[in-house]
Order: C-alpha cells, then sequence, then structure tokens
C-alpha cells in the first residue's frame, strides 16, 4: 500500500516529465520495478528529484530508450544518510543525479585495481568543477571478494543486487553514493599503504605565484590550496607517505630552490584535464612543467614515468570535485621544466575542453575492451582523448567558456613557475 502511495505521488508530481516524454507507461513501470525491489526510499526521494527542473529533465532522458545504470541505494542506506541531503532539496537532486550514469556497462567487468568509470548526470556548478563544464564521474570495480565496490567512498559501498527495467540498469547499492569533494576533504589517511598524511606538507612547501585578473592583484599560494581550491580539471599522481620520507633527501636538497621545487610540483600535474586511469593505456600525456608522463602495465600493475623515475600507481581514480588523484609509491624526481611545451599542451588543453560530448560508453576504452588488451596499445595522442585533451600544461585556474565566465561572474587565475600570465 505505502509503495502504490509514493507511485501515485510520483505520477502526480511529474506533469510536465509526461507531457515532454508522452511515456507514462515509462515512469509506472520503472516505478514498479523499484516497488519489486522495495526500493521505496529512493521512490519517495525521487519525488522530491522530480520537483525540480534538473530531475524532470534527468527522468524525461531515461525515459527515451538510451540505456543507462542506476546506483540505486536501498531503504537502510537511505535511514543511514547524512539528514542534511535527505532534507535539502538541492542536495538530495544533485546526490541523486550522481547515482544515475549514461551508457551501456552491461559488457564491462573490470577487476580492481582495473576501474570503470562513467559519465554521471551530475553537473552542478556549486559542487563540480572539471575542465569544460563536464559532469562528475563515478568509479567501479570487482573486488577480491567478488562483489562490485564503487570507489571512493568513505563508507564501502557495494553492488548488492542487480535488476533491469527496459534500457536502464539498476544497481541496488548498500550505502548512499557520497559525491566526490575537494582535496581537503578527500585525502586518504587510513590505509597505511595509499596514506597521503605527509601530502599537505609536501604541497605546502611549494609556493606558486599567480594572477588575480578580477582584483588585479597578484600574490602567491601553496601548491596544496591551488589544488584545493583553483583548478578547473587536473590530474595530479600524489606520492604516498612511505614514497614522501623516502625521498626526504631530495626534498630537503630542493628546499632551498624554489624553482626546482616548483617544477618537482609541476611534474606531477597534468593541468586543464582530467585523466582517468583506462586513459593512461598506450597513450603520452604532458605534465604541467612540459615534460611527458609515460604509461606502462603489466601483471604487477600499472606504473607512470617522468624523467628517469618509474613510479607503481598504488590507488587509481581518488575522484575529486575539480580533478582526479593518483596515489604512487615513489616521488617523480623530475626538475625540468619545458616552457614550449607546456604552452603547447595547454593550448591543446583549453580547445578540448570548450568541446561538449556525451560519453555513453566506459570512460577510457570501449565497452568491448579489457584494460589488460588495451594495454598492447602504444602511441602518443596530442589532441582529444575519450575525456578530453591528452596534454595540458601551464598550471592555470581553468574556468568554463568566455560567455559562460562572464555570465557567472568567474574568477579566472593563471600561474606559472617564475612568471604571471592572465588566462582571459
Amino acid at each position: 500500500m505505502k509503495s502504490a502511495i509514493l507511485s501515485a505521488a510520483l505520477l502526480a508530481a511529474a506533469p510536465v516529465v509526461l507531457a515532454q516524454s508522452q511515456n507514462a507507461s515509462f515512469l509506472t513501470g520503472l516505478l514498479t520495478t523499484l516497488q519489486s525491489a522495495n526500493l521505496t526510499s529512493l521512490i519517495s526521494a525521487t519525488t522530491t528529484f522530480n520537483s525540480s527542473g534538473v530531475g524532470q529533465g534527468i527522468l524525461a532522458e531515461l525515459s527515451g530508450g538510451s540505456p543507462f545504470v542506476i546506483f540505486a541505494p536501498t531503504n537502510e542506506a537511505f535511514s543511514s544518510a547524512p539528514s542534511n541531503i535527505t532534507s535539502n532539496s538541492r542536495q538530495l537532486s544533485d546526490v541523486l543525479a550522481y547515482h544515475i550514469v549514461n551508457g551501456n556497462f552491461s559488457n564491462t567487468a573490470t577487476t580492481y585495481p582495473n576501474v570503470t568509470l562513467g559519465r554521471t548526470f551530475l553537473n552542478d556548478s556549486e559542487v563540480v568543477h572539471l575542465e569544460g563544464g563536464k559532469a562528475q564521474v563515478v568509479a567501479w570495480a570487482t573486488r577480491a571478494d567478488g562483489h562490485i565496490h564503487v570507489l571512493n567512498q568513505k563508507n564501502d559501498s557495494i553492488v548488492v543486487n542487480t535488476t533491469t527495467f527496459g534500457n536502464i540498469t539498476i544497481n541496488i547499492v548498500d550505502h548512499v553514493l557520497a559525491v566526490p569533494q575537494s582535496l581537503q576533504g578527500t585525502v586518504p589517511t587510513e590505509d597505511a599503504n595509499t596514506s597521503l598524511s605527509q601530502l599537505p606538507t609536501f604541497l605546502g612547501a611549494v609556493n606558486v605565484p599567480f594572477f588575480n585578473s578580477s582584483s588585479n592583484s597578484s600574490s602567491s599560494v601553496s601548491a596544496f590550496n591551488l589544488l584545493n581550491n583553483g583548478l578547473h580539471g587536473f590530474t595530479f599522481f600524489a606520492p604516498n607517505d612511505s614514497a614522501v620520507l623516502a625521498a626526504q633527501s631530495n626534498l630537503t636538497a630542493l628546499a632551498s630552490n624554489s624553482t626546482a621545487l616548483s617544477n618537482l610540483f609541476y611534474n606531477h600535474l597534468i593541468n586543464d584535464t582530467t585523466v582517468y586511469s583506462p586513459e593512461f593505456v598506450g597513450q603520452s600525456f604532458t605534465s604541467a612543467g612540459g615534460e611527458s608522463f609515460t604509461f606502462s602495465i603489466n601483471a604487477t600493475g600499472q606504473y607512470v614515468t617522468s624523467g628517469n623515475t618509474t613510479a607503481l600507481i598504488i590507488q587509481p581514480d581518488v575522484l575529486l570535485s575539480s580533478g582526479v588523484l593518483h596515489v604512487i609509491d615513489r616521488v617523480l624526481i623530475n626538475t625540468d621544466f619545458n616552457s614550449g611545451a607546456a604552452s603547447s599542451a595547454l593550448a591543446s588543453a583549453t580547445s578540448a575542453a570548450a568541446q561538449s560530448t556525451t560519453e555513453t560508453q566506459p570512460i577510457g576504452f570501449s565497452a568491448t575492451a579489457s584494460l589488460s588488451s588495451a594495454a598492447s596499445g602504444s602511441g602518443t595522442n596530442s589532441g582529444a582523448g575519450a575525456s578530453g585533451s591528452n596534454n595540458a600544461a601551464l598550471v592555470r585556474f581553468a574556468g568554463p567558456g568566455k560567455a559562460q565566465m562572464f555570465a557567472l561572474g568567474m574568477t579566472v587565475v593563471g600561474v606559472l613557475a617564475g612568471a604571471f600570465i592572465t588566462v582571459l
């Protein structure tokens, strides 16, 4: 009876969606499927979701016949979710949008540390700051226990059952998924192997000059604050605690050379492009210091090389509101800087970020390919990759396109080792 009441309430609240999609039977069927799975709390949350323009638009898209994946929290998951999520309609809409992935993933099965990533519907500019206004992604993989786990969650989120309705795969999960946060709120410290408790100190020792075009002022900011607050789209290879401690003698030697220390930071960073681990295979990327990142994969894992240092990627795809971290087991000791390569890469990244695409398959490789089979490929791609440009450099605060910048009143800031640049 309760499910029937909730179903009727949602249908009554959905005149716009039903009028636009002319597919009331689709929504009714979806609700019936959710009811059969005893997901009554999700039905109730969807009623609130459907009261917003964003929610109505997403539900209309779901009825269009294209494939989607929904991560559907159980009733128990909703009951244990933070109250600010369930009581705040905007936050609830953001969270539900993050549970819906565009595309067909039925032929994709990855075993960790290989990861499947899909683009969600969450693109609220207050909580997502990726390049080109891209929507946030979600990552999942099969762990050693044989279950699919949604990654980057403080509460281990497991797919406990799967059902389907038409074009939609419904993965039932035992926790409400948390939306990726800033670096400050995400740095992992629990696991000794992947702990980044030294990272704030490591990055805090690096000061980056920048010019604020809105206030017409120049100052400097620590590399940690830069990654935490400023960039719109970045990839950072973050040395774990053991790596930082092992490189202490090198870091101490660089402490008196601010340029070399800044270059070391830049050569852990891909600017203006968020690159996820499946996109590394067979590719070369350019760092913010103009140096090449190359990648390899074998039975022991996936590796990144910069200069003469190769590091194992211990934990890939730590998702952030404005980019992604990949935890590595060594500091990449490379203090070279190639301004020409950096400038070229930034131009390529900026152009790629301005292109609008809809991703309907796993990020980085096709729905039928595995990471291991893709690893046999090789090459360098200086243009747009599966998720944007494969080259990005010259650290800057990257915002939306010009029209969006003025409309949103964005503060655009550019930074470069040893010099200031203004991004218009």
